[in-house]
């Protein structure tokens, strides 16, 4: 599932992690002050909802992200996270504090990818306190970099270009054994998980300006290569069932399904979205259940809804932080 980060200012920069124990972390606190045990926060409820860096005002660039990043809790409480990188490198490895580091979390709310601080390696964390360390990426820029872990948090997805601002081929991690990864086509792009983090959607430029749709499974192997009708190709975000070939995409206030493997619209669902606004993330979070978050800028809203009849329930709604710089909400579970 995609973190979709919105930038909440100026200058362009998602999912859930309980709390983690300070002796694994450092500092971890909730509510800016006691420490938490690794127990503390197990229970469904209180996985994160969102994850936010604040922002400050600056001579040079009027607004930056300044640290450490806050993990929005379910309970409503706030936890600290002082191990994660706040500002990106670029490729000459000096730091620029006008954007946020990348940072993805599982929508099952246990693991959190990023870039640890102390020597800036690519990390997944998962609940228990487990610390999983990338393979280092030749030639990748943190700056332009892209993370987006599974559902399950057992793969990690990192999209980047080099030092030359060149589009480099998206790489795949088993996260208990990374290896050294898969990697994707480079003409391949927008990768995302399928529901059960086994399959990944991406876009191709086929001929004519038209936009293909290919699956590969986790080790890089293409499964399939479609080239869709436009409302499909035309709208964004999609997301691919756990079934490997049924996409689903918000498109003229309908759910779109559309099966790659008989290449054919199957069902167009009608849904109401608060304001008629587009969803600003969309996954599949069971066999026939798709969730839409919806921003609205204030707030965000976060429905649940049946892939064959279109029923529909509000999973959760909150405000998001006034003093955000950044914002990424937790998609999946």
């Amino acid at each position: 599932m995609k973190t979709m980060i919105r930038p909440a200012a100026r200058v362009p920069a998602r999912r859930a992690i309980t709390a983690l124990a300070a002796g694994t972390l450092g500092a971890l606190a909730t509510l800016g002050a006691a420490a938490v045990p690794a127990q503390a926060h197990t229970r469904a409820h209180d996985m994160i909802r969102h994850v936010s860096v604040k922002g400050c005002d600056d001579r040079v660039y009027e607004r930056v992200p300044c640290g450490p990043w806050r993990l929005g809790m379910h309970s409503g409480k706030t936890a600290t996270l002082p191990d994660a990188l706040v500002w990106p490198l670029d490729a000459k490895g000096k730091t620029v504090k006008y954007m946020a580091a990348p940072i993805a979390v599982s929508g099952d709310g246990r693991s959190v990818a990023y870039f640890r601080k102390s020597d800036r390696r690519l990390v997944v964390r998962e609940l228990g306190g487990a610390v999983h360390v990338m393979p280092k990426i030749k030639g990748l820029n943190m700056e332009t970099a892209k993370l987006d872990l599974s559902q399950d948090g057992g793969h990690l997805l990192v999209d980047y270009y080099n030092g030359a601002y060149k589009r480099q081929p998206t790489r795949v991690y088993a996260v208990s054994n990374p290896g050294q990864g898969a990697a994707l086509p480079a003409a391949a792009y927008n990768a995302t998980f399928s529901g059960d983090g086994e399959t990944l959607l991406t876009d191709f430029d086929a001929d004519e300006n038209t936009t293909a749709l290919i699956t590969y499974d986790t080790s890089g192997a293409e499964l399939a290569r479609v080239d869709p009708p436009q409302v499909i190709a035309n709208n964004q975000p999609r997301a691919l069932s756990s079934d490997g070939h049924t996409v689903a995409v918000y498109a003229g206030s309908s759910l779109k399904l559309y099966d790659m493997a008989t290449d054919r619209l199957i069902r167009s669902l009608r849904v109401k979205l608060p304001g008629g606004t587009p969803p600003y993330m969309i996954d599949w979070t069971g066999e026939q259940q798709i969730t839409l978050h919806v921003d609205r800028v204030k707030s965000m809203w976060i429905g649940e809804f049946d892939a064959e009849t279109g029923a529909s329930r509000v999973r959760d709604a909150y405000p998001l932080p006034k003093d955000a710089f950044v914002f990424a909400a937790c998609g999946g579970g």
